[in-house]
């Protein structure tokens, strides 16, 4: 399985958080050294006659010894900078594949209905059943990952003629800003037809996962009653591979076909 780029991107932030963290800790330590005075002691409650039995003040965090924090954090600096030189390795081989994705794409645009059939034959049901015959029209599909080192990526789908839709290319483009802020430019398509309206209705309106609908959505995860992040699935599944979905809806066509 691929290094996930967001993950990559929420371990570096973590990473920096951490290190403001260990800066100021350390700058703390160097103010009281220059000083010459160690910090006034907190008083204890219940001290003194009549007190009762002193109960202590300490923060949670001093419950442990300073030096299972350093080694924790020390673990943590060296588990993110791996992070960081894994983007700009994965970055390297996505421009060595960049050739041979071209080529598939050129065999792909040959076969009638391919991306149709990939998308219809996933496990994870990506089309609702009333963009089947819209999805026919897909001639390419392409991807383009890691347009920068936080995992932004654009999807991009062509449509052959058709009395469907006016728009023949469109694009969803997601960026992500830091690692919990996202900015998502959704595709366009406008129905020239009354069945190209009746099928942008039906998936707009509809609960079930839909291709079409995810791409003009504002959203780059799971679509409603989806439990898969949509996004990913094309990503980091049907993008790599999709082959053996195109098999797997052309041998269920078949087999339906041969059935009595």
């Amino acid at each position: 399985k691929r290094h996930d780029s967001r993950s990559i991107c929420r371990a570096v932030w973590l990473w920096r958080q951490m290190w403001v963290l260990r800066c100021g800790r350390r700058a703390a330590v160097e103010a009281v050294g220059s000083s010459g005075e160690p910090p006034a002691k907190r008083p204890r409650t219940g001290d003194g006659p009549g007190g009762g039995a002193a109960s202590s003040t300490k923060p949670v965090s001093e419950l442990l010894p300073q030096e299972l924090h350093d080694a924790q954090l020390e673990l943590q600096l060296l588990d993110e900078k791996c992070a960081d030189e894994q983007i700009s390795l994965q970055q390297i081989f996505d421009k060595k594949r960049k050739a041979h994705f071209d080529t598939r794409r050129k065999h792909l645009r040959k076969i009638p209905g391919f991306w149709r059939a990939a998308l219809c034959g996933h496990p994870a049901r990506l089309a609702h059943p009333c963009e089947e015959e819209a999805l026919r029209h897909i001639v390419d599909l392409t991807l383009d990952e890691n347009k920068d080192r936080r995992g932004s990526y654009d999807i991009t789908v062509e449509f052959g003629e058709n009395g469907l839709f006016e728009e023949r290319t469109i694009v969803k483009r997601v960026s992500f800003l830091d690692a919990f802020v996202e900015r998502v430019e959704k595709a366009e398509l406008t129905a020239i037809s009354p069945e190209g309206a009746q099928v942008l209705e039906a998936v707009r309106a509809s609960e079930r996962p839909s291709v079409l609908a995810w791409l003009l959505s504002a959203q780059s995860g799971a679509p409603p009653g989806s439990p898969e992040d949509f996004g990913d699935v094309l990503r980091r599944d049907l993008w790599q591979d999709p082959i053996p979905y195109y098999l797997a809806y052309a041998e269920g066509g078949a087999a339906a076909e041969g059935s009595p």
